[in-house]
């Protein structure tokens, strides 16, 4: 009986860190995906310089995270956002509208697709 118990104890703390788990990386991916929303509208309004400033904001917070997402997620999919995330910064370097546009929606649809991979649903688990 005592084993059933360590088991069941186990059990649930496995799943309590798997939400925990999804709870943090759909809070990160909101965040970083709504402020590359909010850059996409300052370069629109031809303020390049807030854009890029405020990208590399999120891109030191991706940093800040990545050890953690790099432990929790597969190593493809966080690499790809690094290098999407270099994308970004170059197009908007240039200041080149149209790549920029492409890319940083690729990048914030990637980040929302990764946060998407961790929540507990029945598409995941199948």
């Amino acid at each position: 009986m005592k084993r059933l118990w360590i088991a069941v104890a186990l059990l649930a703390a496995m799943c309590g860190a798997t939400l925990v788990n999804a709870y943090y990386c759909q809070q990160l991916a909101d965040s970083l995906s709504g402020r590359l929303n909010q850059a996409q509208t300052l370069v629109e309004r031809e303020q390049w310089d807030q854009a890029e400033e405020l990208t590399r904001q999120v891109y030191q917070d991706w940093q800040d995270s990545h050890f953690y997402l790099h432990v929790v997620m597969r190593h493809s999919d966080t690499d790809q956002i690094l290098r999407t995330f270099q994308s970004v910064l170059q197009y908007l370097e240039l200041q080149e509208l149209d790549q920029y546009a492409a890319a940083n929606a690729d990048l914030a649809a990637q980040i929302q697709l990764l946060a998407e991979m961790e929540q507990a649903s029945l598409v995941n688990v199948l």
